[in-house]
């Protein structure tokens, strides 16, 4: 899955090493943590394909006059590094690294916003569901923004969770910097959830970060692992509380838009 667009960013590390690639995502608007992980689409290869033509005279390297589509099927594989903390780490690091060089995505457009840390969060934390949810004006309920399900590389919206329904989880929301629950099922900030949503959906731990804008908690990420128990790692929750960040950039800079 996302084999060709992969080696798109093989290539532009090959040209240009960090700065090649920041610029192919920038040129793309397409983060190497996505062309991972989406399929090879019509629209993602020719975004892709045309923007490592520009970063290739850029750069001025000798594969300049070698067209797109061979060097997706010349360009090896990536190889794949042993698992261990300081792997985890450099992962997360070039997604964040790979999500600001998208600057235009955090000028006001939250949809695209949303989709598109949904997806980073799902491929960086291997993780099956990733979810951004936003309270209501009567702070009353949480409406699911964007639901991101690798398995199936969908995006739904729509589903709502009331506070009087799950007073425990929205207490945790609205005090604490993260909820790690290892254990979703156990846990009393999120086991409100257990019989309704965990079980029916084979959901084992959460990692949850509050999104706070403009001084208020709006809403929340959301990073559910399908199957037992999981430790989430101080990187762990490090990097899912710079994605809420983020979340909240994007809400500030639109409201302060809406205001000039």
């Amino acid at each position: 899955m996302g084999t060709r667009g992969q080696r798109c960013f093989e290539e532009a590390n090959q040209l240009g090493g960090l700065v090649a690639k920041m610029r192919l995502a920038s040129l793309s608007q397409i983060t190497s943590t996505q062309a991972a992980t989406l399929s090879d689409s019509a629209d993602t290869l020719a975004k892709l394909e045309g923007a490592l033509a520009k970063v290739r005279l850029e750069f001025g390297a000798a594969s300049a006059l070698v067209s797109s589509a061979e060097a997706s099927q010349s360009l090896p594989r990536p190889s794949v590094a042993p698992p261990g903390p300081s792997n985890l780490l450099r992962t997360q690091l070039a997604t964040l690294r790979d999500l600001f060089s998208q600057r235009s995505l955090f000028v006001g457009d939250i949809e695209a916003t949303v989709r598109r840390i949904t997806e980073a969060a799902s491929g960086t934390l291997d993780i099956a569901r990733v979810s951004v949810w936003f309270l209501d004006e009567g702070r009353t309920k949480i409406v699911c923004a964007d639901l991101f399900e690798r398995s199936t590389q969908q995006h739904s919206t729509g589903v709502e969770l009331s506070a009087a329904d799950f007073g425990t989880y929205f207490e945790a929301l609205s005090s604490e910097r993260t909820i790690a629950a290892s254990d979703a099922n156990q846990d009393p900030r999120t086991c409100c959830f257990s019989e309704v949503y965990l079980k029916p959906l084979g959901i084992g731990a959460m990692l949850d970060v509050p999104i706070w804008a403009s001084e208020k908690m709006v809403g929340v990420i959301c990073h559910e692992h399908v199957g037992g128990p999981r430790d989430w790692t101080e990187d762990d929750e490090t990097f899912a509380y710079l994605l809420s960040s983020l979340v909240a950039l994007t809400l500030e800079q639109r409201a302060l838009v809406r205001r000039t």
